[in-house]
């Protein structure tokens, strides 16, 4: 047998794949960086708590700067800061006076909250806003959430009725006149 590229439960590639985690990178990418292929890369992880640990301790750190940066910017507040540098159509005379080439203009803003975030924020860690935004949403794909005769419309599995029910449904979503009309055609065919 071939000997392994690495010492997969040394220090030094454990330390190498937790950096690059850590940076974001995927597993894919990792595998590539430690000259190995994606399958046998993967086969090592399930086979080796150290590797899953390693690759877990890099991603909780990203992770976490992520989340601080991602509702630091959902809450607004930060202080954005922007240089302009613009050359002077009087450079030669600033430059005589000391003053240098080069207008600079500097403006510090604040960002405002940012909605969305601030949503999605309260879906992933609120239960009870979850719960409202789920429940206020109805699926309904059949009517571009319209009614249809005025009836709301059922989703069901129809193997779940009687067929007295199922027709009784029928009836009620499209009414009993289309349905009427519907059976007419076909026998006429």
């Amino acid at each position: 047998m071939a000997k392994p590229k690495h010492d997969y439960s040394g220090e030094a590639f454990l330390k190498k794949i937790e950096e690059l985690a850590k940076k974001g990178y995927t597993d894919k990418e990792i595998a590539y960086e430690v000259e190995l292929t994606q399958t046998y890369f993967s086969d090592l992880k399930r086979e080796s708590d150290v590797i899953s640990e390693a690759l877990a301790r890099g991603r909780a750190k990203i992770n976490n700067i992520v989340r601080q940066r991602f509702l630091a910017v959902a809450l607004g507040g930060l202080k954005v800061k922007t240089i302009t540098k613009q050359k002077s159509k009087f450079s030669d005379m600033m430059t005589d006076q000391g003053l240098g080439d080069m207008i600079v203009h500097e403006t510090e803003t604040e960002l405002a909250p940012n909605l969305s975030a601030l949503g999605t924020w309260l879906f992933n860690h609120d239960e009870e806003w979850r719960k409202q935004t789920i429940d206020g949403k109805k699926l309904d794909i059949t009517s571009d959430g319209k009614e249809i005769n005025a009836n709301p419309l059922v989703f069901v599995s129809a193997n779940e009725l009687s067929e007295d029910q199922l027709q009784g449904l029928i009836k009620a979503q499209i009414g009993e006149d289309n349905i009427n009309a519907d059976s007419s055609n076909d026998t006429s065919s």
